[in-house]
């Protein structure tokens, strides 16, 4: 499996597929949140709280086109996504990769795994999808480069 070139293009899911992956598996895929840290123009880190979609093996999430993360990677598309751990730090996921603004990707009112996910939580947050759409436009996919699962 280690010299199969496909899988050296797929670390996040070659990651997903051990078997103590789990835990990270269904993280992805209920947790609302999550952590992502881009590096300003200057050089500083900067964490952000993000919502966030991993659908069909990938990562996504939506920010305001003008927000500070959108400088950022203009500047280094390089990031850090990483899960909220238990409370021991006996699990975690963490993905090294590049953040893309991606315009091909649908709005997120009208992405179904967005909306599947999203749609029931907003009211907590005190949104709605709509409105949100028209201001949160800039569609983001991560490309993992690196995996660290534990």
């Amino acid at each position: 499996m280690r010299d199969d070139p496909s899988n050296a293009m797929d670390p996040l899911g070659l990651a997903l597929a051990r078997d103590e992956a789990g835990w990270a598996r269904e993280h992805l895929e209920r947790d609302a949140v999550a952590w992502l840290t881009t590096a300003a123009p200057d050089g500083r880190l900067q964490s952000s709280l993000i919502s966030f979609v991993f659908s069909d093996g990938e990562l996504l999430f939506y920010s305001d086109p003008k927000a500070p993360k959108i400088r950022n990677l203009e500047a280094s598309a390089q990031v850090s996504f990483h899960l909220q751990s238990d409370p021991f730090g006996d699990h975690w996921l963490i993905i090294e990769g590049r953040a893309v603004v991606d315009p091909t990707i649908l709005p997120l009112d009208e992405h179904p795994a967005y909306v599947a996910k999203f749609a029931p939580l907003y009211p907590h947050w005190g949104l709605d999808l709509e409105t949100t759409a028209r201001a949160i436009t800039a569609p983001i996919r991560v490309e993992p480069i690196r995996v660290r699962l534990g």
